[in-house]
């Protein structure tokens, strides 16, 4: 039976071990450049919607005054946040452009739509501590993509495939949970000409728009911040294993039988003489839901209650760098609680449930994992 419950807590414990590489604590206090957060595919996604105005630059462009070369258009672009800082979009934009010739001045008017694929560096939340309700964003980036230049007053021009590069700079106003508002100033450079060229007398290369816009946020939002265990805690998990695994390897050199013994009257036990020994049931960092390996210990505890043999003191605890989550150990010990009265059919008043604060953990700052804990005992 011993053999057994080793057994069965050498388990639990390298499943807990191993789970344990991967939990994932916060370090909202650090700058977002030096956390690593988690990625998931579905989330973070935003649809931005802009219009404004634009003028074309070099040569016989910049003769007229800018506010007769300025021109509207507009953009549709969709995107992801891969992190706090980092974001790809691609961003569809259309308009009107007004280029000049190099000697008579003479305007030509043509329309262009195009797409491109940017890279977003917010730089705020870079070298700032994440936080996902900051209202200012300043967010550089660059993009390469295609534009198509089309319908020319201008009837010697011919319509034109373009490459283009692109660089701008965006400021951003998180003004509801979902909306943002935003500025954004870019220029585009569309001189690398994929099919036909324009006439020599005029540049239609180098374009600078300035556009304000209206942006939504899609699906689920935020990032959660992971850091990996300390290393104190991972030791003490591997010693336990490494006593553990010693103890069975003592229990299998036992013979699996032992030989027939006269029987002996069995002393009379009272149940309030007994008492289990306590009981730890360990939680991830900021969570109150007891994982399927800590099931075998809630189990335990239970069959000591059935059986008549006492009362349970549930007591649940946080580490220091869990003071954040506002009653997190009350939390913890009720959710042990709920399991011995509705899974295992403990009854209530066989259970007082208790939590402790940070400064009343039952273990030093070294193992401050297993501060992480709820903890069973026999009253």
């Amino acid at each position: 039976m011993k053999l057994k419950h080793t057994l069965l807590l050498l388990a639990g414990l390298s499943s807990f071990a191993a789970k344990a590489q991967t939990m994932q604590p916060s370090m909202t206090d650090a700058p977002a450049h030096r956390v690593a957060f988690e990625h998931k595919p579905g989330a973070n996604y935003f649809i931005t919607l802009g219009g404004g105005v634009g003028a074309m630059f070099l040569e016989g462009n910049n003769k007229p005054s800018l506010t007769d070369r300025l021109s509207w258009n507009a953009s549709l672009a969709i995107g992801k946040w891969h992190n706090p800082y980092y974001a790809t979009r691609l961003k569809l934009v259309g308009g009107e452009a007004f280029t000049y010739q190099n000697f008579t001045g003479l305007r030509n008017k043509n329309y262009f739509v195009g797409g491109h694929y940017d890279f977003l560096f917010d730089v705020v939340n870079y070298f700032s501590s994440y936080q996902q309700d900051r209202v200012f964003h300043l967010i550089p980036f660059v993009g390469v993509g295609y534009e198509y230049k089309f319908d020319h007053t201008d009837p010697k021009l011919t319509n034109t495939h373009h490459v283009t590069a692109n660089a701008g700079l965006q400021l951003n106003f998180h003004v509801a949970p979902r909306v943002d508002l935003f500025l954004e100033g870019e220029a585009s450079y569309s001189g690398l000409n994929v099919r036909y060229h324009y006439r020599p007398n005029y540049s239609n290369a180098f374009r600078v728009s300035a556009q304000a816009g209206i942006g939504f946020r899609l699906g689920k939002q935020g990032f959660k911040a992971v850091e990996p265990l300390d290393q104190a805690y991972i030791d003490g998990l591997q010693d336990q294993l490494n006593a553990l695994r010693a103890e069975n390897a003592e229990l299998s050199k036992r013979p699996a039988n032992c030989p027939d013994a006269e029987a002996v009257a069995a002393p009379v036990e009272h149940a309030n003489d007994r008492f289990v020994a306590d009981k730890s049931i360990l939680f991830a960092q900021g969570q109150a839901t007891v994982s399927k390996d800590q099931l075998i210990t809630v189990f335990d505890a239970a069959d000591f209650a059935l059986k008549g043999e006492g009362s349970l003191v549930v007591t649940g605890y946080i580490a220091k760098n869990e003071t954040r989550f506002k009653g997190l150990a009350e939390k913890r010990a009720k959710a042990v609680a709920t399991l011995l009265t509705d899974q295992y059919g403990v009854a209530a008043d066989k259970i007082t449930v208790e939590w402790k604060e940070a400064d009343e953990a039952p273990y030093g700052s070294a193992q401050l994992g297993w501060n992480r804990v709820v903890i069973i005992r026999s009253k």
